[in-house]
């Protein structure tokens, strides 16, 4: 039977050439082309291909940008909402009202109340609801219920971090667990689906409950006490990904000089220009370290917002830092070079009580199989 003079039939392309073409694309249309054939369902699934087109973020600014989204939480509904901002500031040369296309996108989720609790590494996030943990890719839509690690102790207080291991190439969630004396961790590989515990135990204690530890240079940071001595002081604890070894980075003596743990001050750990950053609630200056592990190289900045737990977003577009208002539960676009800054406005509904960002992924939290030969 002959085929319709209209009909047009595609050129033949190499699989290398497809790939290739395929890994500039955003995950959206992937996902939709995934229907295509088995074929392509079979090379967009692919292990290597998740992670090649993972990286054309990291290594092309224009795809970086396009990838980029902003997660905020709504505090009255507790519920999450994704922003690509990027795309926002391109059509508003005004930042003042950015934002109104706020759309939810944790599809089988949306019902869920979450809390505060919200760590993102590699496009996938963790999520907490309730007392049920959730690695999702917010892109995909796709989740994993996390399972409860190991009971080792009835505690009221824990450490938890999430990051990817390079060495591993396995995403990993660590969780220490405050003893009486001490404190113990414990590791959720990806890969395996599992806990496993770590034998040893450190001498510290909980600083401040809901601590959550930020990822820099391969390792998880939190701040606790040090319980070696009658007099509690604080220090910045650094557990390593890839050796799963704990070790202390040394904090600035004039922030440390009016610590107390008994009043009730609260102080927080962050990344600010790919650089850990300490402060107190409240104050209006944090420290940012500038060369990691220096001690000398601790240096203050001042600022004209009240500085609190998750103040910084990680996101920064033309020197602009999207920062978290937290008393007004406000995002705001803000300079440290002059000190100026501008609203966002997300819908006037909207009280915002966290901000975070992350590149959108294939990365499937449930069929997660990447090896050293296919980095």
């Amino acid at each position: 039977m002959a085929e319709p003079k209209n009909q047009t039939r595609l050129p033949h392309l190499p699989t290398e050439v497809i790939r290739e073409i395929l890994g500039w694309l955003p995950v959206k249309s992937l996902c939709r082309f995934r229907c295509v054939s088995n074929t392509w369902l079979s090379l967009i699934s692919e292990p290597i291909f998740v992670n090649s087109h993972f990286n054309k973020a990291l290594e092309h600014q224009h795809v970086f940008h396009q990838r980029r989204r902003v997660v905020i939480r709504d505090s009255w509904l507790c519920r999450l909402h994704t922003l690509n901002l990027d795309e926002c500031l391109l059509n508003h040369t005004n930042v003042d009202n950015v934002g109104d296309d706020v759309v939810v996108v944790p599809t089988q989720l949306k019902r869920r109340r979450f809390t505060k609790f919200v760590l993102y590494a590699n496009g996938l996030l963790l999520l907490k609801s309730y007392f049920v943990f959730y690695l999702l890719n917010p892109a995909t839509k796709e989740h994993k219920i996390v399972p409860n690690p190991p009971q080792m102790y009835i505690s009221s207080h824990w450490l938890y971090g999430f990051g990817f291991d390079v060495s591993t190439l396995d995403y990993k969630v660590v969780r220490g667990e405050f003893f009486q004396f001490d404190v113990g961790f414990s590791v959720y590989s990806l890969k395996t689906g599992s806990w496993r515990a770590i034998s040893n135990r450190y001498p510290y204690e909980s600083l401040q409950p809901g601590m959550q530890g930020r990822v820099l240079n391969g390792s998880i940071h939190w701040l606790v006490c040090r319980n070696c001595s009658n007099v509690p002081s604080m220090v910045l604890l650094c557990f390593g990904l890839a050796d799963e070894e704990v070790q202390e980075i040394p904090l600035p003596p004039e922030f440390l000089v009016d610590f107390n743990i008994e009043d009730g001050k609260y102080y927080f750990l962050d990344i600010f220009q790919e650089c850990l950053c300490v402060g107190r609630t409240d104050d209006f200056e944090f420290w940012v370290m500038k060369e990691y592990g220096v001690a000398k190289s601790w240096s203050k900045i001042s600022i004209s917002l009240p500085c609190s737990e998750g103040i910084l977003s990680g996101f920064v577009k033309n020197n602009h830092h999207l920062l978290l208002d937290l008393p007004q539960h406000r995002l705001v676009m803000y300079n440290f070079e002059d000190g100026s800054s501008r609203n966002l406005s997300v819908g006037s509904s909207y009280k915002v009580d966290f901000v975070g960002c992350y590149l959108e992924s294939l990365v499937s939290p449930n069929h997660y199989h990447m090896t050293d030969g296919e980095h």
